[in-house]
């Protein structure tokens, strides 16, 4: 029954097979925005300008940044994150929105990269959707390497 509905409908069979995907979670919708690469961080801002600006969509927001040597982090938020060779930093992370208005970010999750977000989400697990960012603003207690920094927006389940 099976085969020949595929054989005489594959169109149907197409769009129900993708429909199955995106009601189950089997599709990633995320957003990702590069918004630097090769960034050295140390005890003075590093302040990135954004344009055109960064833009909350999704469910929820955070900055993705790739550190070298980071094995995990002090929780619950705003900890030190911890170094493989024992040692630890602190990473400070701002988002300045279209009002100017600046959102402090602590760590929310670790693996890859070390995802900085809302301590106290503002709505669902993120900002508020009217937010554009036009600014980002990281700095590190000593120097460290950000391989890459990327704003990621994603739909939870």
């Amino acid at each position: 029954m099976m085969s020949v509905f595929r054989k005489y409908h594959p169109g149907l069979f197409a769009l129900l097979s993708l429909y199955g995907l995106l009601a189950c979670g089997g599709i990633d919708n995320a957003v990702t925005r590069t918004v630097a690469e090769s960034v050295m961080l140390g005890p003075a801002w590093t302040v990135l300008p954004v344009a055109p600006p960064l833009e909350v969509r999704r469910t929820g927001q955070k900055i993705l940044m790739r550190l070298d040597g980071v094995r995990d982090w002090v929780k619950p938020f705003a900890g030190p994150l911890l170094l493989r060779d024992g040692s630890s930093i602190d990473i400070e992370v701002e988002l300045t929105d279209q009002t100017g208005q600046r959102h402090s970010l602590v760590p929310i999750s670790i693996g890859a990269s070390i995802g900085f977000g809302l301590a106290q989400p503002e709505e669902s697990a993120g900002f508020f959707k009217n937010r554009r960012f036009v600014e980002l603003r990281v700095r590190g207690s000593r120097p460290i390497l950000a391989q890459r920094i990327d704003w990621y927006c994603w739909t939870g389940k």
